[in-house]
């Protein structure tokens, strides 16, 4: 149920990874917290900011926001369903917020069930890697009823400095996918050009400043430059097998909607190239080592 007005709403928040974890983190600072993640050990690095779950469904009981971020939509399929998922507990009146990147289709089946089982749902998949995650400077791309966005606002700007309205339920994640699919041809262009340039004698170096500070410069080289320079693509922030993932959703994007975009889809073909010749735990501007084996 609701909690009172003057009451401060109980938070429960499913899935630590590396994004999972500071952003719960940043909750805790603001919100009581329960915590749940399949690997506990994770969980229990918060046990001193927040009560431990032992399963989805404890997460569940008594929340009146839950806060579900995990790798893809079979994830979350587990951290919902069966005899100690989410539904099965779930508070009449409680809205979940789902922040993983899973796309459209998979977010709205998912409010579906929730619906079923006399919850809200808002889609509030986020824009940002690792360090805007534990500064709290992430972009929230949220989708759902207003009055179910606005109760969850005060949670999302915990993590978020901005929270973007995208419409009904999904189409936070519709904005992710299109926003994602920038990005993909962001690291894809920058990996590329990176080897073409060496392999016509330019000094990493050169090129490397000319994409951080020229015409085309963007935030996401800009934070990579340093990575970039020292080949430090074992220190990951976001995969490639994630990226991966990511231009599947947008492939499925396109046939949803009848549009077909060649540019995206050879983007596609090659970053799934790289990850099947083993490249696919590594940082995705490792797209480097598949276009430039020999550096």
């Amino acid at each position: 149920m609701a909690p009172h007005a003057a009451e401060k709403p109980l938070v429960s928040f499913l899935g630590l990874g590396n994004m999972g974890a500071p952003m719960a983190r940043r909750v805790a600072a603001a919100f009581p917290l329960t915590v749940w993640n399949r690997t506990r050990s994770r969980a229990d690095a918060l046990a001193p900011v927040a009560r431990v779950a032992t399963t989805p469904a404890d997460a569940a009981r008594g929340a009146n926001i839950l806060v579900t971020c995990v790798a893809d939509a079979i994830a979350l399929e587990e951290v919902l369903g069966g005899a100690q998922g989410v539904l099965g507990a779930i508070e009449p009146g409680a809205v979940l917020v789902e922040m993983s990147t899973i796309g459209r289709a998979a977010a709205r089946e998912a409010a579906r069930a929730v619906e079923a089982r006399g919850g809200y749902f808002v889609d509030a998949p986020v824009s940002g890697s690792v360090g805007p995650a534990t500064r709290g400077e992430l972009l929230a791309l949220v989708g759902g009823a207003d009055r179910d966005v606005e109760r969850v606002t005060p949670v999302l700007q915990t993590m978020c400095d901005r929270v973007l309205r995208a419409g009904g339920v999904g189409q936070g994640q519709a904005l992710k996918v299109v926003l994602n699919g920038v990005g993909a041809h962001h690291f894809v262009a920058f990996a590329s050009m990176l080897a073409l340039g060496e392999r016509a004698g330019l000094s990493r170096e050169v090129v490397v400043q000319a994409f951080t500070s020229g015409a085309f410069a963007s935030p996401s080289y800009v934070s990579k430059k340093d990575k970039v320079l020292a080949r430090d693509y074992g220190s990951v922030e976001f995969t490639l097998a994630l990226a991966l993932k990511d231009g599947a959703l947008n492939l499925a994007l396109q046939q949803e909607v009848g549009l077909t975009l060649p540019v995206q889809r050879e983007i596609a073909r090659e970053v799934a190239q790289a990850v099947a010749e083993g490249l696919g735990d590594e940082d995705l501007f490792a797209m480097e080592k598949y276009f430039n084996p020999r550096k």
